[in-house]
């Protein structure tokens, strides 16, 4: 089973480490592997210090740069950089199984597109396979 961990740079304190950890815990079976994004603050970090403690495997997909639309990133690199990590979240959500989410207060931002991205992806998963924290 692939577990996607995913989650808001606002959420990076440890009590957000150790709700990810317990939320992993109470799905991981052996043989499982993890899919994140590769951000280095929040629970795309924790996803790799999980990884690291277990001695699992992690698919990390970070924003393809090469994709990035110039014209676009002149005019408005917000909105540029929103494009290709959009589509990174596509592929995690895709990718896993079941997704832990840690959702950040105002729940907007690219942690919610991963969510309903991964919900499209998997409409009859069901809420046990969804966990946010």
């Amino acid at each position: 089973m692939t577990i996607g961990i995913v989650g808001s740079r606002r959420r990076n304190s440890t009590e957000d480490e150790k709700a990810v950890f317990k939320a992993f815990q109470s799905v991981y079976q052996k043989g499982d592997w993890i899919v994140s994004g590769g951000c280095p603050k929040g629970a795309d970090s924790f996803a790799e210090d999980i990884a690291q403690e277990y001695g699992i495997t992690i698919t990390t997909y970070y924003p393809r740069k090469e994709d990035l639309n110039l014209v676009l990133l002149k005019k408005n690199p917000r909105a540029a950089w929103a494009v290709i990590n959009y589509a990174r979240n596509g592929l995690i959500a895709k990718d896993a199984d079941v997704l832990i989410a840690c959702v950040a207060p105002d729940r907007k931002g690219g942690t919610e597109d991963t969510i309903r991205r991964f919900q499209k992806f998997h409409p009859d998963a069901g809420k046990a396979h969804l966990i946010l924290v």
